[in-house]
């Protein structure tokens, strides 16, 4: 219904001439606004709004004005105008709107957005020290323990038990968690994926050449350009990780930019709020395509982060929007550990004694095992144990001792009906 709305309201406006490209943004600016305030876009009960003006950060107003945020409650009207003033922690969305998206276009809004994150930043580190703040860091330590395969810290004071480099990629979970997510939302301008691809990473180098670079928190969550999207994978709802611990900081997609839009701004609402959203997703998946992979490193006495590109031909980049869901298969061996997990109270003890049973019966090693239920990134090393990541676990046994194991319980539901497999479940429960 929103790429619906888009395409009825840009027709409207490409219908009239307009050479005052002022009033020509504003336009299209207006067609973000309305689109995303709409009553099938963001439920109006939670006094959610969206508006233009400005952004407050430990009251101070910051000079730039914002095209579009998404905001809770009541704001401070500016004067006279349609404007209005919100303090940074009311604000879920930002967007930066561009009826063409240029390569000037490209790094002006980046800039913007990303002038915004270093004041948060700035005023997330002053109410730590000053304020004695204890920022949430429920959905930061999942994602943590998914990208590394081990236990994230309890409380955030203790980020600095971890090694520097995990630290930095913790700080940096954290942070996208609780930001604004920020939205650069081009209505045309690149004509390819590989060329709003190219473009991030010319836009990377370049800013590498004349100063520090940018890192993950100043990217934007998101970037369209017509149908093309770029979109950070945050965790806010996409995690991609590829190979073993390598964290798709930034990936591609090619198909529907509004959905993509409303992925990222419900995925918030969800978070702002602790409230479910009416997915429905069924066991369709956005297929993406990597294009940046991050780790967090130390270069003699400085420490950021160290990007690697993959960068195909366009024709490479051609796929459908067809890629389905589907739980992680388990051997029989990996099957067995996990029951003997459940029956331990939610621990696999990493002891010569389970190294044993594991080679006696499976030919499988305690190290084997440990590293192929870390990359289902449902399970992560806690101390001499291996446990879940989240509270709830859900596995299927098939006739042979294989199985599936998720924690999506509404798609596991789906898939087992798809594939004729009785949905008897064993249930990991995880309580800290």
């Amino acid at each position: 219904m929103l790429e619906l709305f888009i395409q009825e309201e840009t027709k409207k406006i490409a219908g009239v001439r307009m050479p005052h490209m002022p009033t020509l943004g504003s336009a299209y600016e207006e067609v973000t606004k309305q689109g995303i305030d709409r009553d099938f876009s963001i439920p109006k009960h939670l006094e959610l709004s969206v508006v233009s003006g400005f952004i407050s950060i430990g009251g101070e107003m910051l000079p730039e004005q914002v095209d579009c945020m998404l905001v809770y409650g009541a704001g401070e009207k500016y004067g006279l105008t349609n404007q209005y003033i919100y303090d940074i922690e009311n604000v879920l969305c930002i967007f930066e709107v561009k009826k063409t998206l240029r390569k000037q276009d490209y790094i002006d809004a980046i800039d913007h957005l990303a002038s915004i994150r270093k004041k948060y930043a700035a005023h997330f580190e002053h109410r730590l020290i000053h304020e004695g703040y204890e920022p949430d860091i429920t959905s930061a330590r999942r994602h943590f323990s998914q990208i590394t395969g081990k236990i994230a810290p309890e409380a955030y004071r203790n980020i600095h038990d971890l090694p520097e480099d995990e630290g930095i990629l913790f700080y940096c979970l954290v942070q996208e968690t609780l930001a604004p997510i920020s939205i650069i939302h081009g209505y045309d301008g690149y004509k390819t994926e590989q060329g709003l691809r190219s473009a991030f990473l010319d836009i990377l180098e370049e800013k590498k050449r004349i100063g520090p670079g940018i890192g993950i928190p100043s990217m934007p969550s998101l970037v369209t350009s017509g149908q093309y999207c770029l979109v950070k994978g945050n965790g806010i709802p996409f995690l991609a990780i590829a190979d073993k611990n390598e964290w798709v900081a930034l990936f591609s997609t090619r198909h529907n930019s509004a959905k993509l839009i409303l992925e990222l701004i419900w995925s918030k609402i969800s978070l702002f709020f602790d409230r479910k959203m009416p997915w429905n997703d069924g066991l369709h998946m956005d297929n993406i395509e990597p294009l940046l992979m991050a780790k967090a490193v130390r270069v003699g006495d400085r420490a950021g982060w160290m990007y690697n590109s993959i960068e195909p031909k366009e024709k490479y980049l051609k796929r459908d929007d067809d890629k389905s869901w589907e739980p992680e298969y388990l051997n029989q061996a990996e099957v067995s550990a996990i029951k003997i997990m459940a029956m331990r109270g939610g621990y696999l003890p990493l002891d010569e004694g389970m190294n044993e049973y594991l080679q006696k019966n499976y030919g499988k090693t305690i190290q084997e095992i440990t590293e192929s239920l870390i990359l289902t990134r449902l399970f992560m090393r806690d101390g001499e144990y291996i446990r879940p990541v989240q509270s709830h676990t859900h596995l299927v046994t098939t006739d042979d001792g294989s199985g599936y194991v998720c924690n999506e319980i509404e798609r596991f539901d789906i898939w087992c009906k798809e594939k004729g497999i009785e949905p008897h479940y064993i249930n990991l429960v995880f309580i800290e």
